[in-house]
């Protein structure tokens, strides 16, 4: 069954996700985005995908190296299904793009728990989140998780309040030098227009309705199971506990702020809803709700490409 095989964490079983995903954006390429084709298409389209093959190696890395969940493959697997399922993130490049230098930051602030290189790590977190605030200014708000994990590590100090704020200028510092240089500011203050769309009217269509529903539904749940467990635990556990939820919260607040409603947006949610929908299949004693759990989103996966 599916629950078993992802149960591991194995070379092979890379390499079918990276399958599956290949697979979902051939498919909602030539179903939705099809043009007219030539060579510079074909090589846009598979530089693309070769991103989003850098986002599940970056994501796998982060998940394995800080322990977010335990030795097993149920995180890449979601990711790979709810990218398929909210195809329409595998075509937004400023999302592409602007995720990918996200996981270089995240990858910085979930190992803050190790405690070594905290400067270091400070720095380049925010800087990461700099340059991917550049591509899409609502990921600027990602450097609160910063400030709500020195909290929640206890490691505020003023050094440590001001190495962000350093970091996160010398991106912009660096682009605006740029743009004032060759008389193209228009261009620098185009990045800060922070456009926001709170119509949601296009979440009643039934392809991001239901997987919405259902991605919403399991994570709620898997939050109010998992809480209580996590609060016996040790203190490293639930300390990166507080840290996903707060990742999670403010991928939540972008998706509401987002001036795009058609799916793509929902890709700021994919990391850290995988962390946590995976912890909650851990701690799940049944085979069967586990293989219920995945074969559910798989199916809604496939669906949306026939509503």
């Amino acid at each position: 069954m599916i629950a078993n095989f992802f149960n591991k964490t194995k070379p092979v079983v890379f390499f079918i996700v990276s399958l599956m995903l290949f697979l979902y954006y051939i498919v909602a390429l030539f179903q939705f985005k099809f043009e007219v084709f030539s060579f510079f298409w074909l090589l846009h389209k598979i530089g693309v995908f070769l991103l989003f093959v850098a986002f599940l190696l970056i994501a796998s890395f982060i998940i394995r190296k800080n322990t977010l969940t335990q030795n097993n493959s149920y995180a890449i697997l979601l990711m790979a299904v709810l990218l398929g399922t909210f195809y329409e993130a595998m075509f937004a490049n400023d999302i592409i793009i602007s995720t990918i230098l996200l996981l270089l930051g995240f990858r910085k602030i979930y190992s803050l728990k190790s405690g070594l290189k905290t400067k270091l790590k400070l720095y380049d977190a925010s800087f990461w989140f700099g340059v991917a605030a550049l591509v899409y200014c609502w990921s600027i708000l990602y450097v609160v998780l910063i400030y709500v994990t020195l909290i929640i590590y206890h490691r505020i100090t003023i050094k440590n309040f001001i190495i962000p704020l350093i970091g996160l200028a010398t991106p912009i510092f660096i682009y605006f030098t740029y743009c004032f240089y060759f008389d193209n500011l228009e261009q620098f203050y185009n990045c800060w227009l922070f456009r926001s769309n709170f119509k949601y009217y296009n979440y009643n269509d039934f392809r991001l309705l239901i997987p919405i529903a259902v991605t919403l539904a399991t994570v709620i749940w898997s939050i109010l199971v998992l809480t209580p467990k996590v609060s016996v635990s040790g203190i490293n556990v639930r300390r990166a506990w507080r840290v996903v939820l707060n990742h999670l919260i403010i991928s939540a607040i972008i998706i509401a702020f987002s001036p795009k409603k058609d799916g793509s947006e929902m890709l700021f949610m994919v990391f850290p809803v995988s962390v946590v929908v995976t912890n909650f299949l851990r701690v799940s004693t049944s085979e069967n709700f586990k293989n219920l759990i995945l074969y559910l989103f798989l199916l809604i996966s496939i669906s949306v490409y026939f509503l």
